[in-house]
């Protein structure tokens, strides 16, 4: 199959279950993993905290011990809101695909919703890391450098194990060298977040472009709790 096909056959039949299969399974991993990391570093002490320094979070003592409530609430309600995130996401995703005209459109959209989903995965933790993206969860009383890392890792995380399950899937299925290596590329992407600064610049927001509009959409559901924003601004323009 070419990839637009692939794609709408994986959205249709698969992807529903990858996020299951990711509730189910693998973020308990993800939860682990990271459970693991903050037990090293409140252990740890100041030699851990340079540590993060050194990868640019401004994290110190005092913020470790002042947000235990914080950290609970974010790995409470975060990983909730990725996974009903990523559900819309999926609807928008086909619903849009089926819009397109030909089979090469179909294809450049596929791609570009890609770019813009590596984009935000890998992005985020550039932008939470510099204050440029700020988040919103009922209860939480700080947004500091450890809440920040906090939420970019879960982010990051999680969505990066969603869409590697979508393109590894995606990978079986399509035939031809071109869509293959578009999809390694993707794979490559979001695999090595040192190559933030390849797709970093790729998330900024243009208007009346759905591709870029229904992953701003998933980026504001995770990051606000809001869905749709972009999709009724749209339909009331057309009306």
């Amino acid at each position: 199959m070419n990839l637009a096909d692939s794609v709408k056959y994986i959205l249709k039949n698969k992807s529903q279950n990858f996020i299951t299969e990711l509730w189910k399974e693998d973020l308990k991993y993800i939860l682990k993993e990271i459970g693991q990391d903050l037990t090293y570093l409140i252990k740890s002490g100041s030699s851990s905290v340079k540590s993060f320094k050194k990868s640019g979070y401004q994290i110190n003592v005092k913020e470790l011990v002042e947000s235990g409530a914080d950290t609970l609430l974010i790995l409470k309600i975060l990983p909730v809101r990725i996974k009903k995130g990523f559900s819309l996401f999926k609807d928008a995703f086909a619903e849009e695909l089926e819009k397109q005209p030909d089979s090469k459109q179909k294809t450049i959209f596929c791609l570009k919703v890609f770019g813009a989903v590596s984009s935000f995965a890998v992005g985020t933790v550039y932008n939470l890391k510099i204050g440029k993206t700020d988040f919103a969860l009922v209860g939480l009383r700080r947004r500091n450098a450890f809440t920040r890392f906090l939420v970019a890792e879960l982010i990051f995380k999680i969505s990066q194990r969603l869409m590697q399950k979508f393109l590894v899937e995606l990978e079986q299925h399509v035939s031809s060298k071109d869509d293959l290596d578009h999809v390694r590329y993707f794979k490559e992407l979001l695999a090595d977040r040192s190559k933030v600064a390849e797709v970093v610049n790729t998330s900024e927001f243009v208007p009346g472009d759905r591709a870029i509009e229904i992953v701003e959409d998933l980026k504001t559901y995770i990051m606000k709790g809001q869905w749709n924003s972009h999709k009724v601004s749209h339909d009331r323009k057309a009306n």
